[in-house]
């Protein structure tokens, strides 16, 4: 594993986890609290680890070679328009009244981890193509 990927892992990982934690504090602690000052600090703490993972993407994808930003940039692309478009479909029939009765905070609060996730699938598929072809 080159060094650049190593930091990644070390950047990444314990912001993760971090995120992991405050996100399990806040669906534990925003129901008893009354305080509008502590729930606004409980919604916006899981924030902090979040912005840490997008500089450590960030990071990565500049320190990487060529090829490995063109994957990236493909996955990235992939992943937001999949993502939009996924959200935008599934708004249009939550607004014509087809499917589940969803909340905006239901909804609104998943958009980062789908798009984290469709990241990591479309860089699967993306690096497997380009290696395919090599």
């Amino acid at each position: 594993m080159r060094a650049v990927h190593k930091r990644y892992l070390r950047e990444f990982i314990p912001a993760m986890l971090a995120y992991v934690v405050l996100i399990v504090l806040f669906g534990a602690l925003v129901p008893r609290t009354e305080s509008t000052a502590w729930r606004v600090l409980l919604a916006l703490l899981p924030l902090l680890p979040i912005a840490l993972v997008i500089r450590a993407i960030v990071r990565v994808i500049r320190d990487q070679d060529e090829l490995e930003r063109r994957i990236d940039l493909e996955a990235i692309a992939i992943a937001a328009m999949s993502t939009g478009f996924g959200y935008f479909s599934f708004g249009l029939l939550l607004s014509a009244g087809v499917g589940w009765e969803v909340g905006a905070d239901a909804l609104a609060i998943w958009v980062m981890p789908c798009l984290f996730a469709s990241f990591g699938v479309a860089k699967l598929l993306v690096a497997r193509r380009y290696r395919n072809h090599a």
